[in-house]
């Protein structure tokens, strides 16, 4: 019995060994994956990474904001930049940066911001906001933390700035002929009382004003849908690449394309009649996901339709597109199936399908524009999220076409009919 069972398992390794190329993808698959998707996560787990980058416009006229700055520079958490290529921020480079997607990000501390903190107690109680600008399309996940640590230092720094004055101003007004020395006893004993937090409860002297840059739309902030509704819509259209590749290869096999040459038409046109079914498919199945996370979860859609429809149908074009180069690259079945599995999954992490792409290094960030995946990802976060229209999303647009263009000219350019 055990002879036999060895002699069945031999024959079964032979068969697999006999195609390298599927042997190759097989192993290939889960590395190439593991260091994307570990590279991706790197800042999360390493500290000192300054996995959040925050943008930090210093307009105080004092140095209250300069030392908030310093502070949160020196933790591990955050990464800190006051200048931009040699020059002090400004608040619309801050904005500029964000709208380019190379910051999410930004803090922008106002002129009386040191006043503020150090007024004088017994005049009119003056107020002032800190702006922090935000991508929508950032997750709440990575802007929450920085709102509280912001907000704790904040207050650290008033109590720091205002009791002693507060003090001062209390005893001279009811205990004017206590000795110094129970005078300043009590009033250390106070200060303790009031950095602890008697005093919370009252509304702030500085408070945390939310906001998006100018040209983005946002009634309210997207929920968890619309951040991350698109990635994996996105990640699911693409797997129409083996359905599409195991088909013309199926079609190889039978026989079906050797009697369609002696038809009067190109390959390209035969290719592009079999690849015109399967782009419906995805349209239909782009559809159904966006349609159905409309109504099922109340997701917004955007405000442009055109737009909408414009990603829609170049999405669909370069998934479709990779199918028919998966088709011409692939010999076999088990050739097809890894090497759909490694390009998606590979593709997919890179172009932010995964993991956000703000959390990753630059050099990944910029890797991963090679992808059709990040420029689909993007322009539906322009549409659902940040509220732009067709105009602002005709660049990635234009991106998506080039990508199905470019594979289904390899695809057409290496396909053999036999």
């Amino acid at each position: 019995m055990l002879n036999q069972i060895l002699a069945l398992a031999w024959k079964d390794l032979k068969i697999f060994f006999k195609d390298p190329g599927a042997v190759a993808l097989i192993f290939l698959q889960p590395f190439m994956f593991i260091v994307v998707m570990s590279y991706a996560l790197s800042g999360l787990f390493e500290p000192g990474k300054g996995q959040i980058q925050l943008l930090a416009v210093n307009q105080d006229r004092g140095t209250q904001a300069a030392a908030i700055i310093r502070q949160l520079d020196e933790m591990d958490a955050f990464q800190v930049e006051t200048t931009w290529e040699g020059q002090p921020l400004t608040r619309e480079i801050a904005e500029n940066l964000i709208v380019k997607g190379k910051r999410n990000m930004a803090l922008v501390f106002p002129p009386d911001f040191s006043e503020v903190l150090e007024q004088a107690p017994g005049a009119t109680l003056r107020r002032t906001k800190v702006l922090v600008i935000v991508d929508p399309a950032t997750s709440s996940q990575f802007v929450e933390p920085v709102l509280g640590t912001l907000q704790g230092l904040i207050e650290r720094s008033i109590y720091t700035a205002m009791a002693p004055k507060g003090l001062d101003y209390l005893f001279e007004k009811i205990a004017p002929q206590t000795p110094v020395e129970q005078r300043e006893a009590f009033k250390t004993q106070a200060q303790e009382a009031i950095s602890g937090g008697l005093l919370g409860g009252k509304e702030p002297v500085v408070t945390l004003e939310r906001t998006v840059p100018p040209g983005m739309r946002v009634e309210k902030y997207p929920n968890s849908f619309q951040q991350n509704v698109p990635g994996y819509t996105i990640y699911g259209i693409f797997w129409i690449v083996s359905l599409l590749a195991g088909s013309v290869l199926q079609e190889k096999r039978e026989g079906t394309f050797r009697r369609l040459l002696v038809a009067p038409m190109s390959r390209g046109v035969m290719l592009a009649g079999k690849l015109l079914p399967y782009y419906i498919i995805n349209l239909i199945q782009l559809a159904i996901m966006l349609g159905a996370s409309s109504l099922l979860f109340r997701m917004s859609l955007g405000h442009s339709l055109a737009g909408l429809v414009a990603v829609s149908l170049a999405a669909a074009a370069a998934a479709t597109g990779l199918g028919v180069l998966v088709a011409a690259l692939a010999r076999t079945e088990a050739q097809v199936g890894g090497l759909t599995v490694l390009l998606l999954l590979t593709m997919s992490a890179l172009g932010g399908c995964f993991v956000p792409r703000f959390i990753m290094p630059n050099w990944l960030r910029t890797i991963g524009l090679i992808t059709p995946h990040a420029w689909a990802l993007e322009a539906y976060q322009d549409l659902l999220v940040r509220g732009y229209g067709l105009w602002e999303v005709l660049p990635k647009v234009g991106a998506l076409t080039a990508f199905a263009t470019a594979f289904f000219s390899i695809g057409v350019w290496r396909f053999r009919f036999e």
